[in-house]
């Protein structure tokens, strides 16, 4: 069971309120209301002992705003032929105040978002068929459609969570993308959205208590490789507090595990704290009084994990220098005239470059040794 919570958000502007004239509707969903038992106590203790039908009216709308912006489908309450037909219903006495806040409001929101993307059969889509919310909740329960639902209302909650994260990149390159959660709809997407699906506790269904517990104890860190996002060593989260060093299905929990497989990576993230502290200070204040000392997280770092903090990135080996017997291609770069010299060595192609041309200069051309049998 589920009741609408006027008291903790802004109520948005009515849609039915406006759209209702009619004093016979209007008298009719009055008398609704005062045999609803199902209606918010104190919504209706508001209104006090005599409330006159327009603030009756304006209540019934921003009531069914809320349920409506608050399906697991998205928010549908500026569609209209909703709210119109509850309303109808409501005042029919087919429906009460729960059936519309609890499986009601779902169920439309499923209905729309089958619907929008083409995936209900041909007898489901015209929405003026339907009598009344069962018909809809039988519907959509069907086991046609359960998978996609499911899909869809995934695809939904990593949305709202997008939409709400707070975190900061610290490393952020062709390989690694390291950043900070500042809340729970950061780890949560960190989890679900991008590559391996991971099973990190601080963004599980649950999370919210898991974040709050190990954030107030000092920075949680996620971890990126986007050479293998896909893999379960693609995804690391780490929270020094706790010795925690764990891989994406946390099968693998170990400081020498991740110095092996990111080299250098810890320097990095160490100096990516080092060079936001400003940063990481000010996003943490909600969550513990004047933000993270970043000092100390940078010294916790250090001290847990000191294979990964004393790993180096290995160091690209010098490209060397084409040479060797055989047929050169020679370009002049300012022209792009090209020309095909066979020479002992480079050194041996430009001076015979000399030879037949003696006031050029060697800094305006490219040698580039051709494979044998190359035309």
């Amino acid at each position: 069971m589920r009741t609408a919570d006027l008291n903790d958000q802004q109520l948005i502007e009515a849609n039915v309120a406006a759209k209702i004239k009619d004093p016979k509707t209007i008298k009719m969903l009055s008398i609704a209301m005062r045999h609803d038992g199902t209606l918010p106590r104190a919504a209706v203790a508001k209104l006090g002992p005599k409330p006159d039908e327009q603030a009756i009216l304006q209540l019934w709308s921003e009531m069914l705003d809320n349920s409506l912006r608050r399906t697991d489908y998205g928010d549908i309450s500026a569609d209209g032929k909703f709210d119109d037909w509850l309303t109808r219903l409501y005042i029919n006495g087919m429906v009460d105040y729960e059936d519309i806040n609890g499986e009601g409001g779902d169920a439309l929101g499923a209905w729309k978002a089958l619907s929008i993307r083409n995936k209900l059969k041909p007898a489901h889509q015209d929405f003026n068929k339907f009598k009344n919310l069962r018909q809809i909740q039988t519907i959509v329960r069907d086991s046609d459609y359960r998978r996609e639902l499911d899909r869809i209302k995934d695809a939904e909650i990593i949305e709202k969570h997008k939409r709400e994260k707070k975190e900061l990149s610290i490393v952020d390159d062709e390989r690694y993308l390291v950043t900070i959660p500042f809340n729970y709809g950061a780890c949560y997407t960190f989890n679900n959205e991008m590559g391996y699906q991971a099973s990190f506790c601080t963004g599980s269904s649950s999370g919210l208590s898991w974040f709050n517990r190990y954030a107030d104890d000092g920075p949680v860190i996620s971890v990126i490789d986007k050479s293998n996002a896909d893999d379960v060593n693609g995804k690391w989260q780490i929270h020094a507090p706790t010795n925690q060093i764990n891989n994406g299905n946390q099968s693998v929990r170990s400081d020498e595990k991740f110095a092996e497989l990111f080299p250098g990576l810890m320097k990095k993230i160490v100096a990516g704290i080092q060079s936001n502290a400003t940063e990481i200070k000010k996003g943490s204040v909600d969550i513990v009084p004047g933000g993270y000392d970043t000092e100390a997280a940078i010294a916790d770092l250090k001290k847990r994990f000191p294979l990964s903090f004393a790993s180096e990135e290995p160091k690209a080996e010098p490209e060397q220098e084409q040479d060797g017997e055989g047929t050169w291609l020679v370009t002049h770069t300012p022209s792009g005239r090209t020309a095909r010299i066979e020479g002992e060595n480079k050194r041996d192609v430009q001076q015979k470059l000399l030879d037949r041309h003696p006031n050029v200069n060697l800094d305006d051309f490219t040698f580039e040794l051709q494979p044998p049998g190359a035309q």
